[in-house]
């Protein structure tokens, strides 16, 4: 059960879900938070939310999500600003 200050009762910390906007590439908060465990085990199955980044609906699924505080998944992130010329 939440206690309201991130974490629950057993003491796992809750973080937000995040998914990268597509149109700005900014990283925004799907306002859903859980417990990493939680979230590793949450089904493939499609959400749609109304970013905060643009405006627009996105529809995401867990696979294109990870939790704030935790490194993102490669096949996330901008790989073009890391490659060297």
């Amino acid at each position: 059960m939440p206690t309201g200050t991130g974490e629950t009762e057993g003491g796992f910390p809750m973080s937000s879900v995040m998914i990268r906007c597509p149109i700005t590439g900014r990283a925004v908060s799907t306002a859903i938070e859980t417990e990493p465990t939680v979230f590793r085990r949450l089904p493939k199955v499609a959400a749609r939310m109304r970013c905060p980044a643009c405006g627009q609906d996105h529809v995401w699924t867990i696979s294109s999500a990870w939790l704030a505080g935790e490194p993102q998944p490669v096949e996330l992130m901008d790989l073009s600003k890391t490659e060297a010329a």
